[in-house]
């Protein structure tokens, strides 16, 4: 019998990117993970709510409680700022004051919450199956990938608990997994710019800007994180204008993986033949 994980997509890969719930949902089957949604979820407070009130535990603590009440005890992601709010949410319940002040607010609606819940976004999640996921590897990619590593999903170092905070090296190791060879640009670590587009477009698009030219050697970008890639795909028109020499192709990791494993592009959301 599979593995059966609740499942957190958040609302940006819910309202604008279904190819990448499918593909994760085709990958992790695969491996023999099954994902159930969080029902009635709500946002996980960051990075909006997060900015203006010290309140967004409040609704971090409230999904939360939702996967306790499924019966689950890890919750998987795939957005980095969901998987920082949420695990730093459940570092913080551990103040028995705290989780008492929530408990209080939760139980009109009849949930509770003790901060015992794991969050795996599906970098770690993959990276602590790396075996596993070699030997699903059946058809092996030749292709020249650049990579931005989702950076809240591993800082503060402190606090996320995985990898290398300022060099993480497991979305490297997993996209080689596949036989695809990684690009060093040097742009690895640094900020996409999507939250900057928050409150500075310009300063964002050019942000991204910087990235696509140091990454003109590869056949395509990689990302492990909805925000890389609503910047750096979703606008990366704005990005480059009529420069279309810039323009790069770009897939999730999961739509990579699932590629080397030989599954079909349809059920990676991915039109067949059209993404490179």
């Amino acid at each position: 019998m599979g593995l059966k994980l609740a499942f957190y997509p958040g609302c940006l890969v819910l309202q604008r990117m279904p190819e990448y719930e499918v593909a994760t949902r085709a990958v992790l089957r695969a491996l023999g993970i099954e994902l159930e949604i969080v029902q009635q979820a709500t946002c996980c407070g960051s990075p909006v709510v997060e900015s203006f009130t010290a309140d967004w535990v409040y609704l971090a603590a409230y999904n939360l409680a939702l996967v306790e009440q499924m019966g689950h005890s890890t919750i998987v992601t795939v957005c980095g700022g969901c998987t920082n709010t949420l695990t730093r949410a459940a570092r913080v319940l551990q103040d028995p004051d705290l989780r008492a002040e929530v408990n209080h607010r939760l139980e009109s609606l009849g949930l509770s919450v003790t901060g015992r819940v794991e969050v795996r976004h599906l970098v770690r999640l993959l990276a602590e199956r790396e075996e596993k996921v070699r030997a699903r590897i059946v058809h092996p990619l030749s292709l020249r990938v650049a990579l931005t590593n989702p950076c809240q999903v591993f800082r503060p170092g402190d606090i996320m608990g995985f990898d290398d905070p300022m060099e993480p090296q497991s979305l490297r190791r997993l996209v080689e997994l596949t036989g695809a060879e990684v690009v060093e640009y040097g742009g690895e670590d640094e900020c996409c710019g999507a939250t900057l587009y928050l409150a500075s477009p310009d300063l964002a698009l050019a942000a991204g800007r910087r990235k696509l030219e140091a990454v003109q050697e590869a056949d395509l970008l990689l990302h492990g994180c909805g925000n890389c890639q609503l910047l750096l795909r979703r606008f990366q028109r704005m990005i480059v204008r009529d420069e279309r020499n810039l323009r790069k192709p770009a897939l999730l990791l999961p739509q990579l993986v699932g590629l080397a494993m030989g599954l079909p592009e349809g059920e990676l959301g991915l039109r067949e033949g059209t993404w490179r």
